[in-house]
């Protein structure tokens, strides 16, 4: 079977950190609204996680399966 193979969460934390801080240079809260402030966020977060995942499938060593 054909697992993901997942990132320590660490790195989501940083990513998502690290992303979010941008967003909120490029779109500040106080100049959009709380519905879009929010709903960014959670596009940092879905794009984070599926960005992460899909480098770490994509660099990091195989181990024992």
């Amino acid at each position: 079977m054909n697992r993901i193979r997942r990132a320590p969460w660490w790195i989501y934390a940083v990513a998502i950190g690290g992303i979010n801080i941008a967003r909120q240079v490029l779109f500040p809260p106080s100049q959009v609204g709380t519905a879009v402030t929010v709903g960014l966020f959670f596009a940092v977060v879905a794009i984070s996680i599926a960005v992460v995942t899909i480098l770490h499938a994509l660099i990091a060593p195989r181990g024992r399966e």
